[in-house]
């Protein structure tokens, strides 16, 4: 009888098990699911979806309260054109993020980075490069780790 550990996935000079996950929605696709899939040699998927939100839950940050009493003149507002994210706190809630995750693998499999940008939203480029440069550039140069590839669909 065949099994997984029979088969393998080639991904450049990467040779996986046929194992992905991820993509699941906003922190149940975790970095703890993700770090499990890479452990047992496949693909775990980590996303920035709601990236401030989950940086709270995880990381005992308070971006999305501190976003909300900044922008609590426009909750009830239909127009939100004048809400932006604040680019330095993206910063900091991805790299949280990444490295907590990077750090922690172990394994031969692979980490990749769902940066997700939703086009609707205001600045979708600014916030896009701040995404995607977060998660490469360690916030310390004695950061050693980098996430093994990062993925950007535009919705």
């Amino acid at each position: 009888m065949k099994r997984v550990d029979d088969f393998r996935l080639r991904l450049g000079k990467h040779e996986l098990v046929p194992i992905m996950i991820g993509g699941m929605g906003v922190d149940i696709s975790s970095a703890d699911l993700a770090l499990e899939a890479a452990r047992l040699g496949g693909v775990g998927h980590i996303s920035d979806a709601m990236i401030n939100t989950v940086s709270d839950r995880r990381y005992d940050t308070k971006h999305v309260k501190e976003k909300l009493a900044f922008y609590k003149y426009n909750v009830k507002n239909e127009d939100k054109s004048s809400v932006k994210f604040d680019l330095g706190r993206l910063t900091e809630a991805t790299r949280l993020h990444v490295e907590a995750t990077m750090t922690r693998k172990r394994g031969e499999g692979m980490i990749f980075i769902n940066c997700m940008e939703k086009l609707t939203m205001n600045a979708p480029k600014e916030t896009l490069r701040v995404r995607m440069t977060a998660a490469l550039e360690p916030a310390s140069t004695a950061s050693r780790w980098l996430p093994d590839c990062i993925w950007a669909p535009l919705a």
